[in-house]
């Protein structure tokens, strides 16, 4: 005898509920749900997104709130984008959060480059492209930006792929790793002259420092984006003041929030 399933209705009404149970539970109680969480697929604002909320903290707030969890600082890089032919590059672009609505809010002519060295979420970025059909505009490279060509061991932390990194993880949340590709941020911007504005969100752990010191050091008559969001939350473990460094380029701070900063260099963005 074959078992009735669940329709679709059924299945909505079931991970409504889990949600709402997972919202109000303590946190020992949401380590316990985490891994039963189901993977889905969101709408939010026209854009499909697939999450699974049981490896990914970022997929895991899409999941539970129907948005990306960083939505102010995703929304100040939409509006700079909307509608201009645009170089955005997106490294630490993760499941896509940022890379695939900026790529929709993008002119015509704009190109993405979503760098994502974890070969995990290569795969869910691919595929979250594929559901919003810019596949002729976002490219994945799947590589992670440091100072010099080489490669690294990308460590993951346990229940997180956003939260994997080349810096070191302590072994109580570290949950193996992974050699990686690593290339210089400034062997991808050959094309910028293309478009009408360039824009870079950097989120990776902390490695910031070296994914971005040969551009910042190249001062500000050299090559430079129009615009910047940078995580500074890891800020007190840089070696640098790379605020200071951003800042000497030509660049003003216009937001902070979410713990990113959006640097604007003055003139060219707006």
């Amino acid at each position: 005898m074959a078992h009735p399933t669940l329709n679709a209705v059924d299945q909505a009404e079931q991970v409504t509920a889990l949600r709402a149970v997972f919202r109000d539970a303590d946190k020992p109680t949401r380590q316990k749900l985490v891994p039963i969480l189901p993977p889905t697929e969101i709408t939010f604002a026209g854009i499909r997104m697939y999450v699974d909320p049981r490896d990914n903290y970022t997929d895991r707030r899409m999941w539970l709130d129907g948005q990306p969890p960083e939505m102010k600082s995703l929304t100040a890089l939409m509006e700079l984008v909307e509608g201009r032919n645009a170089l955005i590059l997106d490294v630490g672009a993760n499941c896509g959060a940022f890379a695939v609505p900026l790529g929709l809010a993008a002119g015509p002519g704009s190109r993405v480059i979503a760098f994502e060295p974890n070969p995990a979420m290569i795969g869910r970025l691919g595929h979250n492209i594929r559901l919003n059909n810019l596949g002729d505009v976002i490219r994945i490279e799947g590589c992670a930006l440091g100072a010099e060509t080489g490669e690294g061991v990308l460590n993951f932390r346990r229940d997180n792929f956003g939260q994997a990194s080349l810096k070191s993880i302590k072994k109580p949340v570290r949950d193996g790793g992974t050699l990686v590709p690593i290339r210089p941020l400034l062997d991808f911007v050959g094309d910028a002259a293309a478009h009408d504005l360039t824009v870079l969100k950097i989120d990776v752990e902390g490695f910031e420092e070296a994914a971005l010191g040969a551009l910042v050091d190249a001062g500000a008559d050299a090559w430079q984006p129009d615009a910047i969001l940078i995580e500074t939350v890891h800020a007190d473990t840089w070696e640098t003041d790379l605020v200071a460094r951003i800042v000497a380029c030509g660049f003003k701070d216009v937001l902070q929030v979410e713990g990113n900063t959006l640097f604007v260099r003055q003139g060219k963005a707006t």
